[in-house]
């Protein structure tokens, strides 16, 4: 695992935007009502396991004595990997037990924790077709725009291209690079961004 991605999947930093789904939100009881709660929980377990690993790392080392000793950046890679292919093999059969996490099947949180396991997931193929999911389920209002907008950023990057959104951030707090910086802002909107960021949290 290259230092830039181990970096950014430890240390890296997106806006917080507003939550926007496009469901009303008159339609939330029903929503509840079809949601599959065993499932939600199960989504929830993997991703506190998936955020707690980063936890342990960041308490344990930091982004420049990783820089700075090639030796503990491999162990630490070693780690993370590990835990992400349990994550990503536990997601893939949930799904394949009960179908896609959107929003009516597993809830809001049930659904932005699936989104954390399969953004930090380094197989592409697999995010690749998360992301069709997330697509299709966004069209018909069972996805949050925020995370779709968040997820396609964060695959451009680890693919080696530029963001779209302006949501990925180093560890130092600099943008990765943007595609059209001079169509973010409308960009932005479209996906229920706001149009300032002005608050930034650590994945």
């Amino acid at each position: 695992m290259k230092m830039v991605l181990l970096g950014m999947l430890l240390w890296g930093q997106w806006a917080m935007p507003v939550q926007a789904f496009a469901e009303d939100a008159e339609e939330q009881p029903a929503r509840q009502q079809s949601m599959n709660a065993s499932y939600r929980q199960q989504l929830l377990a993997l991703a506190d396991a998936d955020q707690k690993i980063r936890a342990e790392i960041r308490g344990a080392v930091t982004a420049q004595q990783l820089q700075a000793n090639q030796g503990a950046a491999k162990e630490m890679a070693m780690r993370l990997v590990a835990s992400q292919r349990e994550n990503q093999a536990a997601l893939s059969r949930l799904i394949d037990q009960f179908g896609f996490p959107d929003i009516p099947s597993v809830g809001e949180e049930g659904a932005h924790a699936g989104f954390l396991i399969a953004q930090h997931s380094t197989d592409r193929a697999f995010r690749d077709d998360f992301l069709q999911k997330m697509q299709a389920a966004a069209q018909r209002g069972a996805y949050s725009t925020a995370d779709l907008a968040l997820f396609i950023d964060r695959n451009l990057i680890m693919s080696g291209k530029p963001q779209r959104y302006g949501t990925q951030r180093r560890a130092d707090g600099s943008l990765f690079e943007l595609e059209n910086p001079a169509e973010l802002k409308k960009r932005r909107a479209e996906a229920g961004l706001p149009e300032e960021e002005d608050s930034v949290r650590g994945h």
